[in-house]
């Protein structure tokens, strides 16, 4: 059972009510909507410059439609790609004088593995990704040599081509 207790200094206290903080007025208010508006611009803003920069490093330029085949546009001047399997810089070679010649060349450049140690290639070969640049690629075979032309989409470009040991430059 409780004990009764003689009364103290601390029984005389009056009790107290309500909250014990500075009021809100309406400038509290505002520079609370302030701050808030401030870091949510920060946060978009960040957000935004994100987005571009990952935007900029895309690999993808241009317009990038999500249709059906036959709403995919054609391709007028397919570019070519030009690896090098042979000597290291031949393809940087034939790039400009594929240029010269008013082929739209995308890159010239060595053919390596994922471990940026060149390949060496025997045959000289034109790839293709679909029939419909057939005539390219006969156009740039008459263009370099009688070389063989194949379809494949082991590479990217509509037109791959990839440079042997077996190429000789036209004109050297």
């Amino acid at each position: 059972m409780s004990q009764k207790f003689p009364s103290d200094e601390f029984d005389a206290v009056e009790p107290h009510g309500g909250r014990h903080r500075e009021r809100r007025t309406a400038k509290h208010r505002l520079i609370e909507w302030v701050r808030i508006f401030v870091a949510a611009a920060l946060v978009a803003g960040a957000g935004y410059g994100v987005l571009k920069i990952v935007d900029n490093a895309s690999m993808y330029t241009g317009d990038i439609s999500f249709g059906t085949a036959s709403q995919a546009p054609a391709i007028t001047d397919p570019g070519v790609n030009v690896l090098d399997g042979k000597v290291g810089d031949l393809g940087v070679k034939v790039g400009e004088a594929l240029k010269a010649a008013g082929f739209n060349v995308l890159t010239a450049i060595n053919l390596v593995d994922k471990d940026d140690n060149l390949i060496k290639v025997k045959a000289t070969k034109i790839f293709i990704t679909d029939e419909a640049f057939t005539a390219e690629a006969s156009d740039l075979a008459k263009a370099i040599g009688d070389y063989p032309i194949e379809i494949s989409t082991e590479y990217v470009g509509p037109i791959t081509l990839v440079l042997g040991e077996d190429f000789v430059l036209k004109g050297n």
